[in-house]
């Protein structure tokens, strides 16, 4: 079962985050567009957009959402760990696992829940920006929130089963703090 898990089910799971990254570089690269060209509008030719603001919002809050389960992937968020690195392998997975299933999963699935929902609500109801000039819909800025929340739980579930199986084989899963991905490359030179 822990091979099925760790060698079968985990890895394609994982790639929903490297997707929802490479969604994330897509954005950056559209906010950078969206940026300049308010800047050339605004000081080259003196006609600012009405929608630039608007854009730069949505889009950069999505994509702040887009890349975190690739972040949690990567065990790139902070982690203040100092107490617990020294502790033995297995109840530092227990630790996590605990935090994870007792306090992080909650609050995803109740965030993640709520903000699909809103966004459901939104697209029915043709719901816009009444805060804006512009007056854009809103669904697909709360349908990305609402995706980057998905993933993000998804990847906090995996991250759990990795810490559940650490629990009693520590050594076949990536200590807590280290990068999944690095863990799953074989060692350069070696065959």
């Amino acid at each position: 079962m822990k091979d099925f898990l760790l060698h079968t089910l985990l890895p394609p799971l994982d790639r929903v985050s490297r997707w929802l990254a490479v969604v994330a570089q897509v954005m950056i690269v559209v906010l950078i567009g969206v940026m300049f060209f308010e800047v050339v509008a605004r000081r080259i030719f003196n006609s600012p957009t009405i929608w630039s603001v608007d854009i730069v919002y949505m889009v950069n809050g999505t994509l702040f959402l887009m890349g975190a389960s690739y972040t949690l992937l990567r065990e790139k968020h902070v982690r203040i760990d100092f107490l617990s690195s020294r502790l033995p392998l297995r109840v530092q997975h227990l630790i996590n696992a605990a935090f994870y299933s007792a306090l992080l999963l909650p609050l995803l699935y109740l965030t993640t829940h709520s903000s699909v929902r809103k966004a459901w609500r939104a697209f029915e109801r043709g719901t816009v920006e009444n805060m804006s000039t512009w007056e854009p819909l809103i669904w697909p800025f709360l349908a990305g929130i609402a995706i980057g929340l998905l993933g993000l739980a998804l990847q906090v579930v995996l991250h759990l089963i990795r810490h559940l199986i650490g629990i009693f084989d520590p050594h076949a899963v990536p200590a807590p703090g280290q990068d999944v991905l690095e863990r799953a490359q074989p060692a350069r030179g070696t065959i």
